[in-house]
């Protein structure tokens, strides 16, 4: 009795013994791979990372440090419904979660989900003032809206909070670029090479040309407008797209089309041969649609060009092939293009009727600046502007509407549209270079609408990356912006990864010439105004959802 009493102790101490054992080891592995996942994720190994945090997963479903950590692997990749998705679990078993918040906030902010991202993100710092992701992405939308000394000053706090998050520095030295701290725009892509892993070689190539280039510009004043303040400039209207005679240098006339949907203009390198312009600076290759989907940076700086009576000085550039097939007309052969960075100095009108353009610099009074908001909480997305009434429709051609727009992170111009049979609106890019509006890929896919394919047509689509055959389209019964409703529209359906991995929110089309032809278009971004008046029989008025 004595001798298996004594066994039965033993047993229950060797048993003690194991449990003892067992839990720290548990424990260790736990916090091990939670250590090797936060490695890979810092050397943007997001796969591996999430691998990792699914293991843990499987383990304890209740494990809330591998889920965020899931969610946010998620994100780094674009998975961004899945992300949120992880997220929102958290959020539901520990409602006072700010990292969940902040992670929830920013997935919906990457996917252009700006009203419901703003509560989710001012939600993660109201629980926890120090949380640099919702800080960084409250400050993003403080950007997108057009309020960069805002944005400047978030970023570098929530730099502050986390140095080593490399998306940080990106964002804060596109504020500074947009604010012309060129040098400091430099600094802040200098420290992201510093805290970023070597494995993205073609992207750190780009930044490098990129800190070249802002060096160059340093503290230099571009884009020095003088001529009349107001200046009325004829355009040929060709193939949906406003082509207008360009002076370079003094030099010319070159033939540029006015293109919302480039940020920096551009200048053929055929041009620049011409005009012995070299460049400046260069780095990497460029994402873009079209051919290859790549080109070569190479940055320039013009001394002048002239639109009419309107002349702007010291203007950087992108030099690169204009792309031409040998049966493009010679009406649609452009030598460049004008972007936003020149436009953005002007209100632009764009009369597609009378096919004038009118650059205007007129100072502008104090309550049309953009004010900036005093906090967080104020970074409210914009709402529509009422929509006309339908008995207003005989008076049409006078009405002008305000669209409000967002800035992506390019600098390019972003309202929403809705298609048939969606709910939710889309963001488009305003692009009056593009012939044909068009939709993406991904948004054709994950909203099913393969159905509204345009049943054996293929189109050639010519882009800054070269020429691709074969394009498809959807065939869309409205497009409608703003109430302003177009019937029997068209969109290529293209590969927008490109544009999407510098908008720092989804573009899921452009909203191009076909589109905008049957308007007066009013864009002036020092005051953040996107004004369209409908001038063809074309456009409707509809009136809102109650």
């Amino acid at each position: 009795m004595k001798s298996a009493l004594r066994m039965l102790t033993f047993t229950l101490t060797v048993m003690a013994l194991v449990v003892a054992v067992s839990f720290p080891a548990l424990a260790e592995s736990r916090g091990k791979a939670l250590k090797r996942a936060d490695k890979e994720m810092r050397a943007a190994n997001f796969p591996e990372a999430e691998k990792i945090y699914l293991q843990l997963l499987e383990k304890d479903q209740a494990d809330k440090d591998a889920r965020l950590g899931l969610s946010y692997a998620l994100m780094k990749q674009m998975k961004l419904q899945t992300a949120y998705e992880q997220a929102a679990q958290v959020i539901s078993a520990d409602p006072l979660n700010a990292r969940a918040f902040a992670l929830l906030g920013t997935a919906l902010l990457r996917s252009g989900e700006f009203r419901n991202s703003i509560e989710a993100l001012y939600t993660a710092v109201k629980f926890d003032q120090k949380q640099a992701l919702a800080i960084a992405g409250l400050s993003e939308i403080e950007y997108f809206e057009n309020r960069a000394k805002t944005a400047y000053d978030g970023l570098r706090r929530a730099i502050a909070l986390d140095p080593n998050e490399p998306d940080y520095y990106v964002s804060l030295a596109r504020a500074c670029s947009r604010l012309e701290y060129y040098n400091e725009a430099a600094d802040a892509y200098q420290r992201f090479l510093e805290v970023s892993p070597k494995t993205d070689a073609e992207r750190r190539a780009r930044i490098k040309g990129l800190i070249d280039f802002y060096r160059y510009l340093g503290t230099t004043k571009i884009n020095r407008v003088s001529g009349k303040e107001l200046a009325v400039i004829p355009f040929d209207l060709v193939n949906n797209r406003p082509f207008i005679k360009v002076m370079v240098n003094g030099k010319g006339p070159f033939r540029f089309v006015i293109d919302t949907g480039a940020s920096m203009s551009v200048l053929s390198d055929k041009a620049a041969q011409a005009l012995g312009i070299k460049p400046v600076a260069k780095g990497g290759n460029a994402r873009a649609i079209g051919g290859s989907g790549t080109f070569p940076i190479l940055y320039g700086v013009l001394d002048s060009i002239q639109l009419g009576e309107a002349r702007i000085d010291t203007v950087p550039i992108y030099i690169r092939t204009v792309h031409s097939t040998e049966d493009t007309p010679e009406g649609e052969r452009s030598d460049g293009y004008i972007g936003l960075s020149v436009l953005s100095n002007y209100a632009v009108t764009l009369d597609y009727k009378t096919q004038q353009m009118t650059v205007d610099r007129t100072p502008l009074r104090e309550d049309q600046l953009t004010k900036p908001a005093t906090d967080a909480a104020e970074a409210k997305p914009v709402e529509p502007a009422a929509a006309p009434k339908p008995e207003h429709l005989g008076a049409l051609a006078g009405l002008g509407i305000e669209v409000p727009i967002r800035s992506t992170s390019g600098g390019l111009a972003s309202a929403e549209a809705h298609l048939p049979t969606m709910d939710r609106p889309l963001n488009f890019i305003v692009d009056t270079g593009a012939t044909i509006s068009v939709i993406s890929k991904a948004t054709v896919k994950r909203y099913d609408l393969e159905g509204m394919k345009l049943k054996g047509e293929s189109f050639r689509v010519i882009g800054a990356a070269g020429i691709e055959e074969g394009a498809e389209a959807l065939g869309l019964s409205t497009l409608t912006v703003n109430n302003l409703r177009k019937n029997n529209s068209r969109a290529l359906i293209l590969d927008l990864e490109a544009v999407n991995e510098t908008s720092g929110f989804e573009q899921h089309g452009v909203l191009g010439g076909d589109y905008l032809r049957h308007f007066r278009v009013v864009l002036d971004l020092r005051r953040h105004y996107f004004g369209l008046t409908p001038q063809s029989p074309a456009i409707s008025v509809v009136a809102e959802k109650n």
